[in-house]
């Protein structure tokens, strides 16, 4: 990668940061690229808030500057397990969970679900990941639970009862009929697209009202300055977009910062499931890992640029 990469970066103007991403991705192997050109993107837009001297949710804008949190979890966990759990982020200051239905059966999934909710009330907004989507995506997938339609709208229309603010990635990714109807036939709020790739992948998932709910990685999608084109056709169609989790700190940071200069991304996804991982182990690569206040936003770093700073042992690995 190096070898390819260096090239394209030697002597090039830092601040035309959309040909240069541009270039990696077309001549270090397409989609494969993606990640690579999103890292050195984002490196690019902290160089850029620094030479301006600002954070960068001020230089794209600055809607706002705090994000609502929501305690992404992980694993698949009993009822009573999951209820003590949500307990303890509402006292850490979370004021919205995100809970993985993947049981075998739909009555097993809501019953996480309505544990949750007698142990926090409405103290607490609750989301709900089916992890659905994983064909083409993510190996070993094809031992898992796999929802067919029926199961999908069902475990919807029950999760509406139950006061549920989406329900994420419940069919294939590329099911497109599927999610469209079901998105149509119930008045929950459908949520998906973490691993669509392209403008042209979230063009059709927004015209074809396949998700009501957006959720692109700039690590994924094609990187934050196309993560920002599908906010705003997002926002034309009326849509949230709510970005997914970045990978590590540094993505968080980034989506954070982006999510804070938009009006129709207010979520910040922080990916944990104590005590097998807290949310400053997913974001290890920082040395202060951006949590919650008391009233569960994420406060936007006021330092130029990102605004982080790189833990101690990144900083000793890159010599």
């Amino acid at each position: 990668v190096t070898n390819v990469v260096s090239p394209l970066l030697t002597g090039r103007d830092p601040s035309r940061i959309e040909p240069i991403v541009r270039s990696i991705i077309n001549a270090a192997g397409g989609f494969a690229a993606i990640p690579v050109a999103a890292g050195i993107e984002m490196a690019l837009w902290d160089l850029m808030g620094k030479a301006a001297g600002l954070p960068l949710y001020r230089l794209w804008g600055a809607h706002t500057d705090r994000v609502r949190a929501y305690a992404s979890m992980v694993e698949v966990r009993t009822p009573a397990r999951r209820a003590e759990d949500a307990q303890m982020l509402l006292e850490r200051g979370y004021t919205a969970i995100k809970l993985r239905l993947h049981d075998e059966t739909m009555k097993q999934d809501i019953a996480q679900v309505e544990a949750v909710r007698a142990a926090v009330g409405d103290r607490m907004t609750i989301l709900v990941d089916a992890n659905q989507a994983q064909e083409p995506g993510t190996p070993g997938a094809e031992h898992s639970v796999v929802w067919g339609y029926d199961r999908a709208l069902a475990t919807a229309r029950e999760l509406y009862q139950l006061g549920v603010a989406w329900l994420e990635e419940p069919l294939p990714r590329y099911d497109f009929d599927n999610q469209r109807h079901l998105a149509a036939a119930t008045d929950l709020p459908i949520a998906g697209g973490e691993n669509n790739i392209g403008l042209h992948e979230f063009r059709t998932l927004i015209d074809t009202e396949c998700y009501d709910v957006l959720q692109p990685d700039a690590l994924v999608c094609g990187g934050i300055g196309l993560l920002r084109k599908i906010a705003a056709y997002a926002e034309m169609h009326g849509k949230p977009v709510a970005p997914h989790h970045g990978g590590n700190g540094l993505g968080v940071a980034t989506h954070l910062h982006l999510s804070a200069s938009l009006a129709n991304s207010p979520w910040v996804e922080l990916l944990q499931d104590p005590p097998a991982m807290e949310a400053s182990q997913f974001q290890g690569i920082l040395a202060t890992p951006l949590v919650p206040d008391a009233d569960g936003f994420v406060r936007l770093p006021e330092a130029p640029g990102l605004g982080v700073e790189l833990a101690e042992h990144v900083l000793a690995a890159l010599g």
